[in-house]
């Protein structure tokens, strides 16, 4: 359930939305009076049912918290929100209101208290009400108390904001309302100032001296009801002033009905039909001319898609095309672009499940109301996209269409200005997965001062934590072509790699491989791609979600294995982080190994088979141990199901006073010396209650130090 307070005495969702206007009092003798039903004195109240009662005492946690507790007395005139409601005896029902503070910011958490069985009787007697919480999935987890966090942003107009900042939701993202504001957004970052010094100065202000080497120039004759575009190139053109253009990150999903080609690159530069233009190209443009900017940058047509050559030249200058970007108009809520972003958003796919109650804050006098309605929240097809997590951080401003509202983003305020709904839709789980908290990688992103740090500076270290959180990020999200894994995240990777001088070598920093190789796949697996896409040894060679421990994870770094080569062979020669030549990426190591044999006995997600343990030969004996490990895809073909065609790598191991470390990669053997990753295994063993220093020490050499006597070699991971 999400509540938020409704704009004056309008509530913005479908007619046959239910509503019940009333009067709260915050008196000893609270009344409720509505048009729905109404308890009679003497009667009690179910406590499924949501009120401000009578009674209020506050108890104080210094430092902390601070509780007000409004309970009802059984036997005053309550709302129940329903058709019908029996009369039965229940237990008084709370209603919670709690403020405390967390990191300096603080945060208020509304508390619902719910008992199921009086919920259940509610929905038997057809409260509507009762009916919604009994069939929600959380009121079965937890049946005592629902939180739903307030939001900072407070709207004009309703005494319920000063609590409850959960907005309406705009229905026509394409009003003049909406256009007035977001042109004020841009306004302020660009121009607001105190004292002649600018407020937004970490947000930059394209100099115009950059242009990309084609553009849509967008015109509409005073006449005529639809826009003239065509495609402009810059390259070796004069400018007698500066100019400023747009980009737009959005979805293909699929073939595209308009792009340049070979063929027809000609043609646009003289006129692109309007009429042919796919929806999502046609609302960007009218958000440019809403705007007052005259020029649009969009892949599918400023570059040319049967041309490699093009391509080679167009695709690595990407980052720059949003870095030089007066905005970036993201698409957020179209899953191809024939969809569109402007047409009319909904307040809930589920109209009769929408609840409207009085509200009252505490010490105002005049009355708000909050509104309770069923949504189900997903993540927004934009955030999917591999290529849009790096248009959206280096783009210098963002604004944001999406299914529920309009978000205008910079890099001074990366948690945005909102036209209704939520401040930060990434606080909704699902988002966050592919998504993660773009305030904190925006804030880390943002914080890189581009200059080059030694390793055991907090700036180096900060950096590469951040790094591989966006790595995390970023492999959530998917791509069409396998070969752009590492074209996608290459405007991110220069970035860093002018903070840490290092080499880059497929997604992994060279100073980081003792932590780095051990990167894991995050379940559930998926297929191993049917396609190179990048060495085994790199996250970049499967699809799915990875997480890579930064080097101040590493618990070894001093035993790291040696790096001997490192084969990289770029596919474009002047794309320093772009596609590596198929196939390459050979690396060579000097480490220790031991033979292994995988175990499929056990049946795995989907009832693929998955590897469930492993024997080794521990120090050169005969002796065999068990050890879970983890695979990288789904294991599908035969070769993958070889026991014995498996050895162990080790990357580190780690003895102390009271526990014993090894971790290290599964590799299956391509020839004489040469292997492919196809997982990593992590075993952790510790001393137990009763066992001596002495008796822990022999026992874990004795058992768990399986490569403490074996010598180095030489070997080749493809």
């Amino acid at each position: 359930m999400t509540i938020f307070h409704s704009s004056g005495d309008t509530v913005l969702f479908p007619a046959t939305t239910y509503t019940a206007p009333a009067t709260v009092l915050y008196t000893q003798r609270a009344t409720i009076e509505a048009s729905c039903f109404t308890l009679a004195p003497g009667q009690t109240v179910p406590p499924s049912v949501f009120f401000v009662g009578a009674s209020c005492s506050t108890e104080s946690h210094p430092g902390s918290t601070e509780t007000t507790t409004y309970s009802y007395t059984p036997g005053e005139p309550l709302v129940a929100f329903g058709k019908t409601l029996s009369v039965y005896t229940g237990t008084t029902t709370r209603y919670v209101t709690a403020t405390h503070t967390r990191n300096g910011e603080e945060k208020n958490f509304f508390h619902f208290e719910f008992f199921t069985p009086d919920i259940v009787t509610g929905a038997l007697d057809k409260c509507s009400l009762c009916e919604w919480l009994l069939d929600q999935e959380w009121i079965h987890r937890d049946a005592t108390v629902r939180e739903v966090l307030s939001r900072s942003h407070h709207a004009p107009g309703n005494p319920a904001s000063r609590a409850v900042s959960t907005k309406p939701i705009e229905s026509d993202p394409a009003s003049d309302e909406t256009f007035a504001r977001l042109r004020g957004w841009v306004d302020d970052c660009l121009h607001s100032d105190v004292r002649g010094k600018r407020i937004h100065k970490v947000c930059p202000i394209p100099k115009g001296d950059y242009l990309p080497s084609r553009l849509v120039e967008i015109s509409k004759p005073a006449d005529a009801d639809h826009f003239e575009l065509r495609l402009r190139e810059t390259r070796n053109s004069s400018r007698a002033v500066p100019e400023h253009y747009a980009a737009l990150s959005y979805c293909w999903g699929g073939l595209q009905p308009i792009i340049s080609t070979g063929a027809t690159i000609a043609q646009w530069k003289a006129g692109i039909p309007w009429d042919g233009l796919p929806q999502t190209l046609k609302d960007a443009v009218l958000v440019c001319h809403r705007l007052g900017v005259g020029l649009l940058w969009v892949d599918a047509l400023c570059i040319v898609q049967d041309d490699h050559a093009d391509q080679d030249n167009e695709i690595p200058d990407m980052p720059n095309v949003f870095r030089n970007s007066l905005f970036t108009i993201a698409a957020s809520r179209a899953g191809n672009v024939g969809q569109g972003f402007l047409g009319e958003r909904h307040g809930t796919d589920f109209p009769d499940d929408a609840f409207r109650l009085p509200y009252q804050c505490k010490g105002v006098v005049n009355r708000g109301s909050v509104v309770l309605i069923r949504i189900q929240i997903e993540a927004e097809p934009l955030d999917t996209r591999g290529w849009t997590l790096q248009e959206r951080l280096l783009s210098p401003r963002t604004v944001e269409f999406g299914t529920r509202q309009m978000r205008f983003i910079c890099q001074h305020n990366p948690r945005g200005k909102t036209d209704g709904w939520r401040q930060k839709p990434e606080d909704n789980k699902l988002r966050r997965d592919v998504l993660g908290d773009m305030v904190v990688l925006a804030d880390g992103f943002g914080a890189i001062d581009g200059k080059r740090h030694k390793t055991n500076d907090p700036e180096f270290l900060g950096a590469m934590e951040n790094w591989y959180k966006l790595v995390k990020v970023y492999s959530h999200r998917s791509l069409t072509i396998p070969s752009d894994r590492l074209p996608a995240i290459s405007g991110i990777a220069e970035r860093y790699g002018r903070v840490f001088g290092d080499m880059y070598c497929a997604g992994i920093w060279r100073s980081t491989f003792a932590a780095a190789l051990f990167w894991r796949a995050i379940q559930p697996l998926k297929p191993r791609p049917s396609r190179w896409q990048g060495p085994s040894w790199s996250w970049t060679a499967i699809d799915g979600p990875v997480e890579v421990p930064s080097k101040s994870a590493s618990e070894l770094e001093d035993m790291e294995p040696q790096v001997l080569d490192l084969d990289l062979q770029l596919r474009n020669p002047n794309f320093a982080y772009g596609a590596l030549v198929e196939g390459t990426g050979r690396l060579t190591l000097r480490i220790k190994l031991l033979p292994a044999v995988m175990d499929f006995s056990g049946r795995g997600l989907f009832g693929k088979l998955e590897v469930t343990g492993a024997s080794m030969a521990m120090n050169g004996s005969m002796g065999v141990f068990r050890i879970p490990v983890e695979y990288d895809a789904l294991n599908e073909t035969d070769e993958e199901r070889d026991e014995n065609n498996a050895v162990f790598l080790e990357l580190c191991s780690k003895y102390t006073r009271d526990s014993w470390t090894c971790r290290g990669l599964i590799a299956r053997s391509r020839g004489e010396d040469t292997f492919t990753r196809v997982g990593c295994f992590d075993y952790r063993a510790r001393r137990r209650e009763d066992e001596s220093a002495n008796a822990w020490e022999q026992r874990a050499y004795r058992e768990y130090c399986w490569f403490s006597k074996l010598d180095a070699t030489v070997v080749d991971i493809l």
